[in-house]
């Protein structure tokens, strides 16, 4: 195994102890609050006693988000085609030395799946892809073109929806995405996932803001809204790990028709402004990749 190999090997074991040590860390940040309600004076530990149940309320939900977590890790070691399986490195306390920005991109990655595959994200996915995908449909309609003939690119593609809304469509995508946050989980949905909404997930138990109650912070989300099992057996849809620019996805780049990508933006800002052209969000390159 070479220089790169190992650093890659390493990067990968580093991920997935980010994942193992979601629940210890998310925890302990709870048993830290329960213990400073405990240095007050009891009377004022009475007043609190409502927010010491929502507390016991946290931990079953970060409970119930490590079991999905498991899911996600579950044969996650020979995902990659391209890479000899290896046994995992199992450590008893895996969040001791743990990077709190990775655990924090776990968390990021557990409200992603709500913005793609749950159906609470759907009126965010309508308003940021929404316009792509119409897009690509007035660029390539399927009554004067043959969709399997079209290749589209999506860099950056997160959890697959954007990619797998355009395969489900009848065109050749393929998604690309570098972080493995984002791989793991991708591939659990897309390739594991069964039926519609069987699953559910806690997004907001960790936020801090943003909310108007202490219910909010509980609310789960189920997941996924439709069955990416369904997608047509003859679908050209494929996800491909790395820098898009890459030699093995540039193979890709050969015949790519076209290149689209998005950006999740917040509050009012969700929606493209008005002097914002839907052009701005999508990227057609000619058949060869000299303009890339």
């Amino acid at each position: 195994m070479d220089d790169v190999d190992t650093q890659e090997r390493e990067h990968f074991i580093r991920i997935v102890r980010a994942f193992k040590a979601y629940r210890q860390y998310s925890l302990k940040k709870v048993t830290e609050r329960e213990a400073y309600i405990k240095t007050l004076a009891a009377h004022h530990q009475l007043l609190l006693r409502s927010y010491q149940t929502h507390l016991e309320e946290q931990r079953t939900c970060i409970e119930h988000n490590t079991e999905i977590i498991k899911l996600i890790l579950k044969d996650v070691d020979s995902m990659f085609e391209n890479l000899q399986p290896q046994p995992m490195v199992e450590e008893d306390n895996p969040g001791n030395s743990m990077m709190v920005s990775d655990i924090e991109k776990v968390q990021s990655t557990i409200r992603q799946i709500v913005r793609d595959w749950s159906p609470s994200g759907a009126h965010e996915r309508s308003q940021c892809y929404g316009p792509i995908i119409n897009k690509i449909e007035q660029l390539f309609p399927q009554d004067t073109v043959c969709a399997e003939e079209v290749s589209i690119l999506v860099p950056g593609a997160g959890l697959g929806r954007l990619a797998y809304e355009l395969a489900k469509r009848g065109y050749t995508c393929q998604g690309n995405e570098f972080s493995l946050f984002m791989l793991f989980a991708s591939n659990f949905v897309l390739n594991k996932c069964q039926g519609l909404n069987t699953l559910r997930v806690y997004p907001w138990v960790h936020a801090g803001s943003n909310l108007l109650t202490n219910g909010d912070q509980l609310r789960p989300a189920t997941f996924p809204d439709t069955s990416p099992s369904d997608l047509h057996p003859e679908a050209q849809f494929t996800m491909a790990a790395g820098d898009f620019l890459e030699p093995r996805v540039h193979k890709f780049l050969e015949h790519l028709n076209s290149c689209t990508t998005k950006a999740w933006l917040r509050g009012k800002e969700s929606i493209p402004p008005a002097n914002v052209d839907v052009d701005e969000l999508t990227l057609v390159v000619p058949s060869t990749t000299s303009g890339l």
